[in-house]
């Protein structure tokens, strides 16, 4: 009796043992929000001999759990075992955005006429769409090609945007500026709080030449360093523009002595010059500090100073 009794507790336990080893097959997620690129881990829990697959491939693939995004749109990951049971995670993929655009400069200033190229970059750089656009705030001062190239049509301020296809965007302040020719007269100037959109008029050195007492050729000698020193810092009258551009002599750097009073004024701002003759000119004092940042800005005084010389 007693052995009987021990049989049949074996096979209590045995058959015990074989309702829980078939537990239903499932998994740790049943839904998975993923962003192209990314990869996830799905887990059967003890399971063996798991036979992992996705519905589509080009969505989302598995191996051995493991889950890669690799295009937008939902797959369906299917675990089977051997004896038919299943368990599925549904698998929704995201476009990876992009996040940020820098371009190649947030200010510029261009002469019209003129073209230069601005670049982009973007975050991340594994963006899953990385198409970007080009446009222009004010078409009449400045135009942009799908390249990023530049154009300056005519004088003002514009801003060129870059965006990308989810709305982020960047831009670039530009100033658009012409060769024009020096302000006919002080009222022409803009009001002191503003800007002038005028750059300094550059010409060549004069090739006038004088002669010795013996007939030999002399070169044209260049004015002084400073025509009016405080020009920038004090109004000039017109009497004593008058009387100091009447006592020079020798020949202009420029086309005139007033140009050469109006170009020292741009110069002491830091002003790098085109022409290659002036630059030289003005890199080789001493006071002048090349600023490729300088914008063309000039003070109250300047402003005026540079009117009254246009007269002459």
């Amino acid at each position: 009796m007693k052995k009987v009794i021990a049989l049949l507790l074996v096979l209590l336990f045995a058959v015990a043992v074989t309702a829980c080893g078939k537990a239903p097959l499932a998994l740790d997620q049943t839904e998975l929000s993923m962003t192209v690129g990314d990869s996830a881990e799905l887990s059967a829990g003890d399971a063996v001999k798991v036979n992992w697959t996705s519905s589509d491939d080009k969505i989302a693939t598995v191996i051995g759990g493991t889950v890669n995004a690799k295009s937008a749109g939902t797959a369906v990951i299917t675990a089977a075992l051997e004896n038919g049971e299943t368990a599925t995670c549904t698998v929704t993929v995201a476009d990876k955005l992009i996040t940020g655009i820098s371009l190649s400069a947030s200010s510029v200033r261009v002469e019209v006429g003129k073209t230069i190229q601005l670049s982009a970059s973007y975050t991340p750089a594994d963006a899953s769409s990385h198409k970007l656009s080009w446009e222009s705030s004010d078409e009449d001062i400045v135009t942009v090609d799908p390249d990023g190239y530049v154009t300056a049509v005519a004088q003002g301020e514009a801003k060129i945007i870059c965006k990308s296809e989810n709305g982020i965007e960047a831009s670039c302040a530009v100033t658009v500026g012409g060769i024009v020719e020096m302000p006919t007269s002080a009222a022409t100037l803009p009001p002191a709080t503003e800007k002038p959109s005028e750059a300094p008029t550059e010409s060549k050195p004069k090739e006038t030449e004088s002669k010795t007492d013996d007939g030999e050729e002399k070169p044209a000698t260049p004015s002084g360093s400073f025509i009016f020193p405080d020009s920038s810092s004090r109004y000039l009258s017109q009497d004593e523009i008058a009387s100091t551009l009447s006592s020079l002599s020798g020949n202009p750097v420029s086309d005139s002595f007033a140009q050469d009073a109006v170009n020292e004024i741009f110069a002491r701002n830091g002003y790098i010059f085109r022409t290659p003759e002036i630059r030289a000119y003005y890199e080789a004092q001493s006071w002048y500090h090349a600023d490729p940042s300088y914008d063309g800005s000039l003070n109250a005084a300047e402003m005026y100073n540079i009117g009254l010389l246009s007269e002459y």
